[in-house]
């Protein structure tokens, strides 16, 4: 076995009984993977040649990263020639604007397009080649001048990365210098609230309602983090959190939606919280040293949870006209027929505050 030492380093490490399942699927790749295999490792790619899940091999890594076994490498893709002119090991070292020297142009990094994430084995563990990292340039520059170099098909993309939990615990410190920020492309977005708060807080004192609110976060983290969503941050009783799809994000608003029907959080009783989603552009910042989003998509999907009257869920146009939220949507609605609570989607025009224009606002309704 060419590469014990790395193997058994994984075995060894502190987190492995967090990713013992998914080491036991890459074992054979681990055991007999060459110099080159272990550079620039593409977990996207690995994932779907083993039949594993991308996020169980992300995590894995990342696990590996933390304990020193692996160097993680943001990689800045250029989007006239797929090459990579600069890559940094820290995510507070990316930077928001880029160069290609070989194209002469300025460009601006986007975390669900040009940035690519890989793992290579840490040199004190298996040490590749010292010519390996040249080489794989020159083959790069090679391959641009005859524009033939293309980013690969499937890959670890830096939203991938963000919406990892386990990033967020193990590399949550790494954040962008205040001055900079990245785009994203398309995020799909949830705010929640809990509607007449502000009474229970009167009616129940303020040590109960914080103990109230406190026990219904555990419920709203647990129903994002199940559907491959991050918490991005809280707001007073509020939560703001992100998904890389709109569909994973409307089945953590419908997961979100039973739980609170079903679950009673004594002595406030059921709560009804308020739910709004969209997705859109965004930029990531540093706020107050933690990872934040900004932009009108933001702003928007704020604004949907606030003209939810009740205990349901708002969102927008370009949530529901997504096919897979379509599908989510419709089993749902069966489900919640079969269970005699039947619900229907409403839609109607409105106006949010700052926001120009009439605006299309779907929501459900119980069924009367």
């Amino acid at each position: 076995m060419q590469n014990r030492p790395l193997v058994e380093a994984l075995k060894r490490s502190r987190h492995y009984g967090l990713y013992e399942a998914t080491f036991e699927r890459l074992i054979p790749f681990l055991e007999s993977a060459t110099p080159s295999e272990l550079f620039r490792i593409n977990a996207a790619e690995l994932a779907d040649g083993l039949q594993i899940a991308k996020d169980d091999v992300r995590d894995f890594f990342l696990y590996g990263t933390a304990d020193g076994i692996f160097r993680l490498s943001w990689e800045f893709h250029c989007p006239h020639c797929n090459a990579v002119p600069d890559f940094k090991h820290n995510f507070g070292e990316v930077k928001g604007a880029g160069f290609c020297p070989l194209c002469d142009v300025n460009f601006r990094n986007v975390l669900d397009s040009n940035v690519e994430v890989t793992f290579t084995v840490h040199p004190a563990i298996v040490a590749l080649p010292p010519s390996i990292e040249e080489e794989y340039r020159s083959a790069m520059i090679e391959a641009v001048k005859q524009n033939s170099y293309s980013m690969p098909d499937r890959f670890l993309s830096g939203m991938d990365c963000l919406h990892s939990a386990v990033f967020r615990e193990l590399f949550g410190e790494e954040v962008l210098s205040a001055e900079e920020s990245l785009g994203i492309e398309r995020a799909s977005l949830l705010f929640t609230d809990i509607k007449g708060s502000t009474k229970m807080y009167s009616d129940l004192g303020d040590t109960v309602s914080y103990n109230v609110v406190r026990n219904h976060f555990k419920i709203l983290f647990r129903d994002i983090e199940a559907e491959k969503g991050v918490v991005v941050k809280t707001i007073g009783d509020a939560v703001m959190a992100s998904f890389r799809s709109p569909a994973d994000a409307i089945a953590a608003a419908l997961r979100i939606y039973r739980d609170f029907r079903a679950e009673r959080l004594d002595p406030a009783g059921h709560l009804e919280i308020r739910v709004g989603v969209h997705t859109g552009p965004v930029i990531v910042v540093n706020l107050n040293d933690r990872i934040d989003y900004f932009g009108n998509s933001v702003n928007i999907a704020a604004r949907i949870q606030g003209q939810v009257q009740s205990h349901s869920v708002g969102f927008s146009k370009e949530i529901f006209e997504d096919g897979a939220v379509r599908q989510e949507l419709r089993r749902f609605l069966d489900q919640q027929s079969a269970e005699g609570e039947p619900v229907d989607i409403m839609h109607r025009k409105t106006e949010l505050k700052g926001i120009e224009g009439q605006f299309d606002l779907y929501f459900f309704k119980d069924r009367a």
